[in-house]
């Protein structure tokens, strides 16, 4: 069979699809939490991805998983500018130090196109293209991982250092809040 059906799409892609613009939707709007939080997603995603990027290539060059952690970096310097304009809102509550971030979008697009990259490439093998067992396909799979990976990991990584001044600041005038 030369084409796979809609039909024979799992269901559950559909309910991760949903779920997926779900969780991208809520975070276009502000939200507080606690610093050590905002790290959850980035490091799930890395972890999600680079198992599945396993499996799918299991004999990857080192090439490709060299040029994925150029642009785990490279992402992780771009999301860290993005996050460097955001005005973010420290308070300190009984619970610890929260944070106040804004409605973002980019989330939600990084969820989208992870999704439908990981789509494209299993649909791809599903059907024995013969681009999908090419170099340049796993080239292109590892750098689109990395630098979607990269990115909410280097916004973590600045709202969390914005938050260690933001305590170092509380310590050094405990009269201003």
């Amino acid at each position: 069979m030369e084409r796979l059906i809609m039909f024979q799409i799992p269901a559950y892609v559909y309910v991760l699809f949903c779920v997926l613009v779900y969780l991208g939707a809520k975070r276009c709007f502000p939200r507080s939490m606690r610093p050590e939080r905002t790290l959850v997603f980035p490091l799930a995603f890395l972890a999600l991805g680079a198992t599945s990027l396993h499996r799918l290539f299991p004999d990857a060059r080192f090439a490709a998983q060299a040029l994925a952690l150029i642009l785990i970096v490279l992402g992780a310097a771009i999301g860290w500018l993005h996050a460097s304009r955001w005005r973010l809102l420290f308070a300190q509550t009984s619970d610890g130090l929260k944070v106040t971030l804004p409605g973002d979008p980019t989330l939600l697009v990084t969820l989208l196109l992870s999704f439908f990259i990981k789509f494209a490439q299993h649909y791809a093998l599903a059907v024995h293209a013969s681009w999908a067992t090419s170099t340049a396909f796993e080239f292109l799979s590892f750098a689109a991982w990395g630098a979607l990976a990269g990115m909410p990991l280097g916004r973590s990584a600045n709202v969390l250092a914005r938050a260690a001044q933001a305590k170092q600041s509380a310590a050094a005038s405990p009269s201003l809040e």
